[in-house]
């Protein structure tokens, strides 16, 4: 089976330039979890996902912790109206992930999947001669073993 008969083709791109208040809008009114970013000539330059635009509300030591339990007052990580108002100034640029790691159109699931386990990522830009032509996300995979299990479609050889 093959990453081109279940990767998204409708993807909703960004600029590096873009600011994160729109990209944030983006993501909610689109219900997006991860999105390419792009230059002029549709190479992918980058992958923002929403854990990072979360993270840009939380301070950097806080994904080295496994919980945050022994913490006695979250008054000291709480997150102030001016500081978010102050995010609007984050370019997509300064927080999306810029080793991206992609897939062919062509790729086979399984090697698919091995790469998103082995990279930690849960969304990958498929590429078509170096250029993005969709985007594939664990959802998408399942979704198609699930079409093959159940017969409503065969899978390729």
């Amino acid at each position: 089976m093959k990453v081109k008969n279940c990767m998204s083709t409708n993807v909703i791109v960004l600029k590096p330039e873009d600011n994160l208040r729109t990209v944030a809008s983006l993501f909610v009114s689109k219900k997006l979890r991860a999105a390419p970013v792009v230059d002029r000539e549709k190479h992918v330059v980058g992958i923002i996902s929403i854990m990072d635009i979360l993270g840009t509300f939380s301070p950097d030591f806080l994904p080295l912790l496994r919980d945050i339990d022994f913490i006695k007052d979250y008054g000291a990580l709480d997150i102030r109206v001016k500081d978010v108002k102050e995010l609007q100034k984050v370019k997509v640029a300064d927080i999306m992930t810029k080793n991206v790691i992609s897939v062919k159109e062509d790729s086979d699931l399984m090697v698919t999947i091995a790469l998103m386990r082995k990279h930690g990522f849960r969304h990958l830009p498929v590429l078509k001669d170096s250029k993005l032509v969709g985007i594939v996300s664990y959802t998408d995979l399942l979704r198609r073993f699930l079409e093959v299990w159940e017969g409503k479609t065969r899978g390729e050889d």
